[in-house]
């Protein structure tokens, strides 16, 4: 298990690890089927997952919607909890066997897809800038889930941005 739960703080934090067994499989059951929930929308894999690389036991998908209201009713419907929803991107998630499965409907034409589908493209092809994100999300380990993310944002923000032009 990679969370864990501090009984005298009751604080979740986080457990950074390589990538599970599990997950691949699970990456590939939860595409399969979030496509046969929408079908007019079109899904893909985003996050530590999708490159493979290390991280928090999650499993991201990017949906790209014509109707974001419609398509998160969808999903909330078939148990899919809402979550907020941000500069028009709605936030769902749902956990499969200890594993949260994040879910981003974006509006077609959003500038997060090129953002999403150019970070994983960088970090597929360049094994030596994996490598240093790794490292720096492993010493992210039992950071509470705020601050795991807050760090990771601002890492994203110094070192892979820049080099898509998004400094």
């Amino acid at each position: 298990m990679f969370l864990l739960y501090n009984i005298d703080m009751k604080i979740r934090t986080e457990m950074i690890g390589n990538n599970f067994p599990e997950g691949l499989s699970l990456q590939q059951e939860s595409l399969e089927k979030i496509k046969k929930l929408l079908p007019n929308s079109q899904i893909e894999a985003v996050g530590a997952m999708a490159v493979p690389m290390i991280g928090r036991p999650e499993i991201d998908l990017m949906v790209i919607s014509k109707n974001v209201a419609e398509d998160s009713q969808v999903l909330v419907v078939n148990g899919y909890k809402q979550g907020p929803v941000v500069d028009g991107i709605s936030f769902l998630k749902i956990m499969v066997a200890g594993i949260e499965v994040a879910i981003q409907v974006i509006p077609v034409g959003h500038k997060m897809i090129d953002t999403h589908r150019n970070i994983i493209a960088l970090l597929q092809k360049d094994g030596e800038l994996r490598k240093r994100y790794e490292e720096f999300k492993s010493t992210l380990s039992g950071l509470s889930r705020e601050e795991y993310k807050r760090k990771k944002s601002e890492w994203v923000k110094e070192n892979i941005r820049p080099l898509l032009g998004q400094g």
